[in-house]
């Protein structure tokens, strides 16, 4: 499952002290005259919880002084003047999943929650799909199905679908279509200023190269067109998942390793290392999907049958169901659709296995689930996605810097012992750094929607496109007001 990335796109006022105290901020926000339908509360009151999008983590979360649904364009708009005016910070949010810890630092501020725009519509003559901004993966899959499309998307149906792309979009099908940066044809967003502007390859272009890679920092996207494709295999594929012990290390590493230099475009792997009593403790669950024939799959995953895992299921399923049925069909641990737990999140990208490294920290986590048993619902992920329609794009016609990233490893620390917060950040930053180390990249390179925080810009937009995007920055956001979820400025 791809946690990530994981939609929120974090918006800031600047600095300086807010002209409104918070106590004083629903009632100013009810006297814009936004439109009737919009909601807006105190976070405070019962129905917050209810009505609103919550988050699904608590660390580092940012805190509110209101809670706004807006229903129209131009209410986002006035909403945004508004804070930027009164030095309001404020924090839009599609499906809740975002996790860098720069959204801590958004205090007192108003939640944007844009579960009103959550439209989907196919148009099958010009294979094309347009959703709302709160569009989550899950609300997709039916009518793309339908249509006898699809598209690459992440692999977890509870996240959303414009927040993931912004970021780059890895996926299952990245190796047939490309990144999610890759199909999208347009958008529709607001802007630093309150302007409302459409972002494509024609009007808007360089706003619209930036977005594609680095789009939390320059807007609120209220909708994205994208292009989609008919369906590979006549929209079947073969799920195959497998569960094995923790002595099953071995064939799962030197499974992945057989495929660094010819993994097929039609297969993508997904590893969830973790821990539970029903499995007899640590556990390592993979699940491959190839959009192919299952006589070509089952010769894909023999190595695996081989090395007699604890249980294995093969099928093949339709491709809009693909998500529902991968890992036995149950969502793995920690799954976004759970809402308001503590997971504390890193990630890293590698372009190659290097075997030793992997044994080292697996042998780690296993003897951290021992020695910390309040955190034992983390969860370490591999993802190793194609690379073949990717790399057909250049590297520079989007700001997405990562085209060479062979696997992108998810490291989802969940415990309830607050005490463990220096414990479990001082192992995760020692694991990330040797897997950096060994990664075959220069240096440490991460995808921008699996960013901790405390990473720096070059790691997650690289120095090649670090001069371009502040430049587009001055001219989109002289302020800054974008700048809290992982920033380049």
């Amino acid at each position: 499952m791809v946690v990530l990335s994981y939609f929120v796109a974090a918006l800031v006022a600047t600095t300086q002290s807010a002209a409104i105290a918070p106590s004083q901020v629903v009632s100013a926000l009810k006297s814009l005259g936004l439109s009737a339908e919009t909601d807006i509360i105190d976070p405070s009151n019962d129905e917050y919880a209810s009505d609103f999008t919550q988050r699904w983590t608590t660390h580092d979360m940012p805190s509110y002084a209101a809670a706004v649904k807006p229903t129209l364009e131009r209410d986002v708009a006035t909403i945004i003047k508004f804070a930027s005016n009164n030095s309001i910070p404020f924090l839009a949010t599609g499906a809740g999943h975002g996790f860098s810890t720069h959204l801590g630092r958004i205090q007192d501020g108003i939640e944007i929650d844009l579960g009103a725009f959550n439209h989907v519509s196919v148009d099958v003559d010009a294979s094309t799909m347009t959703i709302g901004g709160s569009v989550r993966f899950g609300d997709i899959f039916e009518p793309l199905g339908k249509a006898g499309k699809e598209i690459q998307t992440g692999s977890d149906k509870c996240v959303g679908m414009v927040g993931a792309t912004l970021g780059g979009g890895v996926g299952r099908y990245n190796g047939l279509h490309g990144m999610m940066v890759d199909a999208l044809k347009s958008v529709r967003l607001v802007t630093a200023s309150g302007q409302v502007v459409t972002a494509s390859e024609s009007e808007n272009s360089d706003l619209f190269w930036g977005i594609r890679g680095a789009g939390s920092n320059f807007g609120i996207v209220l909708s994205a067109t994208y292009d989609v494709y008919d369906q590979t295999n006549h929209g079947q594929v073969v799920n195959a998942d497998f569960l094995f012990p923790l002595n099953g290390t071995s064939a799962v590493l030197n499974y992945f390793k057989s495929f660094e230099e010819n993994q097929p475009a039609e297969l993508s792997i997904i590893m969830q290392m973790g821990f539970s009593p029903q499995y007899g403790g640590t556990y390592l669950a993979v699940n491959v999907a190839f959009a192919g024939s299952m006589e070509k799959g089952r010769q894909l995953v023999q190595p695996l049958v081989n090395a007699h895992p604890m249980m294995h299921n093969i099928t093949t399923v339709p491709w809009k169901d693909l998500t529902y049925n991968a890992f036995f069909g149950t969502a793995p641990k920690g799954a976004p659709c759970a809402k308001n737990a503590l997971h504390n999140v890193y990630g890293a990208g590698i372009k190659t296995y290097d075997i030793p490294t992997f044994q080292r920290f697996m042998s780690s986590l296993n003897s951290f689930y021992a020695a910390h048993p309040t955190a034992q619902n983390t969860v370490f992920f591999i993802e190793a996605f194609p690379l073949q329609a990717v790399q057909r794009v250049p590297v520079d016609a989007t700001a997405y810097p990562h085209r060479d990233i062979l696997a992108h490893l998810l490291f989802t620390y969940t415990y309830t012992d607050l005490a463990l917060e220096g414990t479990v950040n001082s192992f995760a930053q020692k694991a990330r750094a040797q897997f950096a180390e060994t990664s075959g990249l220069d240096g440490l390179q991460v995808y921008s929607s699996y960013a901790h925080g405390d990473e720096g810009p070059v790691p997650l937009y690289g120095s090649r496109n670090l001069g371009r995007l502040r430049q587009l920055k001055q001219k989109w956001d002289p302020r800054g007001v974008f700048s809290y979820n992982e920033p380049f400025n």
